[in-house]
């Protein structure tokens, strides 16, 4: 679903079609309706056998989802809650495959689970802004007096340097609380 909304020539209508049609997969097994393709007939298996909750895996196709159309967030707590849906469901998941969900387990993997995912951007400023997309939050380009044409261009600079050790900084600080 990642490689729907991210990789290939497809339009944003013909991703976001891919991925609703995940959706009504899901809706599917939900509903104890049979999948209509294999991959979600093995996937309704699992989710049976392990008892995963489906709407983890919703949160994962919005996220997806939201891939396809949103191309900047406004602030931190925006991009924590993208975190929320893209990358902490994953971590829910294999807490759940090895029957560890409490909360306490439950709130480690999300601090680990959001602190990668915004590792990942923090590396990726450069091919993300090749997607156009843009997931250091406005607000923080702003407060550090950096532009997105400094983005295009490749620019470092002493504000560029600043603004990535905030990121880093507050994104050790999530890993900490997850340890």
């Amino acid at each position: 679903a990642d490689d729907i909304a991210d990789e290939g020539d497809a339009s944003a209508e013909e991703r976001l079609a891919e991925l609703a049609a995940y959706q009504a997969e899901l809706d599917r097994i939900e509903t104890g309706t049979a999948p209509q393709t294999p991959l979600f007939v093995a996937l309704a298996e699992v989710i049976r056998q392990h008892a995963l909750p489906i709407q983890l895996f919703r949160d994962l196709l919005d996220a997806f989802a939201q891939d396809v159309v949103k191309k900047r967030y406004a602030d931190y707590p925006e991009l924590l809650d993208y975190c929320r849906r893209s990358a902490n469901p994953v971590g829910r998941l294999v807490l759940h495959l090895f029957g560890r969900t409490e909360p306490e387990h439950l709130a480690q993997s999300d601090h680990i689970c959001t602190a990668l995912q915004l590792i990942n951007f923090w590396q990726d400023v450069a091919v993300d802004w090749q997607k156009s997309r843009v997931y250091i939050p406005q607000t923080d380009l702003q407060r550090f007096r950096v532009d997105e044409a400094d983005i295009a261009a490749g620019r470092w600079s002493a504000n560029w340097a600043a603004l990535m050790d905030h990121q880093i900084d507050r994104t050790g600080a999530l890993m900490e609380r997850g340890a």
